[in-house]
């Protein structure tokens, strides 16, 4: 179910599947007022980002990785960030690939912050999410597809036929020395058990 959040003053929507990521850092030395902070977040994605598109709508930029296809991943960038519990104020962030896209299994981007300089603490909330694609290269994150169900239901059938032949194994087993002992023939002389 879609819900509507807001930060720095922006309203914005999550959806399912979105990693929602608050960032606040306090105590900071900033050795000049006029100094940034630099923060990289490296984002590995796999498969292979074959293509990513940039949008942006009012204050926020959004990022879209496409890979190959099959999955869809979203970045959403707010452009204003809190800094010391009152002030709004603009930040900046770039995201990078290392690697040609679709040159490997997976692709490695960097996504750097730049924070400008604050007193006491700063607050930014970036959004991240995941959406697995149907046969028609669109997806929005629930609904009508089932390939998440699908690799779910890989596992548990594996698990489950593993487990009903230990129990027949076991049910068997035990039925066969049961068997075994019922049907088993006393070789010993009655006249030398009477004897006795």
């Amino acid at each position: 179910m879609e819900s509507s959040l807001s930060s720095a003053g922006i309203s914005f929507n999550t959806f399912p599947g979105t990693l929602k990521l608050s960032l606040t850092l306090s105590n900071w030395n900033f050795s000049s007022p006029s100094n940034t902070l630099h923060i990289h977040l490296s984002l590995n994605i796999q498969p292979s980002i074959t293509n990513i598109s940039q949008s942006t709508s009012g204050n926020i930029t959004t990022f879209t990785l496409l890979s190959s296809n099959i999955l869809n991943s979203t970045i959403n960038m707010l452009h204003l960030g809190i800094a010391d519990n009152t002030s709004i104020i603009p930040i900046q962030f770039f995201l990078n690939s290392s690697s040609p896209l679709g040159s490997e299994n997976n692709s490695t981007l960097d996504l750097e912050l730049v924070i400008p300089s604050f007193s006491s603490s700063f607050h930014y909330d970036p959004d991240f999410s995941v959406t697995f694609l149907g046969g028609n290269g669109e997806g929005d994150g629930g609904g009508s597809n089932l390939l998440p169900l699908l690799a779910l239901i890989a596992l548990i059938i594996p698990v489950f036929f593993l487990l009903l032949a230990v129990v027949a194994c076991v049910f068997f087993g035990q039925r066969q020395r049961i068997a075994a002992a019922t049907h088993a023939v006393n070789f010993k002389n009655e006249e030398e058990a009477v004897n006795l």
